[in-house]
């Protein structure tokens, strides 16, 4: 009858994995800006004075800004087109929360 014992090693890092859900600007934030915002948050073109071109841009927009809230809203969407999906806009109120991660 055998019977085996469990051998752990002594060199397993002890540091969880890296959760693959976190929300970060790179992950996520980037591309929906991208895709959503820039055509009028640009350099070339910023409506608002606002720039939305790179990841202290956004965010401070978020930060000390009105992009969440503008996001969100149905009378005053951005994009002025209407509401992003609210799975995309789920990602922005994560990343808050998350504390603005970069990668």
């Amino acid at each position: 009858m055998g019977c085996t014992k469990g051998y752990i090693p002594q060199d397993i890092e002890s540091n969880p994995p890296y959760n693959s859900d976190t929300i970060t600007y790179e992950s996520k934030i980037k591309d929906i800006i991208s895709n959503n915002c820039i055509s009028c948050h640009s350099e070339s073109n910023p409506q608002g004075n606002l720039l939305l071109e790179n990841y202290n841009q956004v965010r401070s927009a978020s930060e000390n800004g009105t992009l969440i809230q503008r996001i969100n809203d149905v009378s005053n969407p951005m994009p002025t087109t209407g509401l992003m999906p609210s799975s995309k806009r789920a990602f922005f109120d994560e990343w808050v929360q998350d504390a603005f991660l970069e990668n």
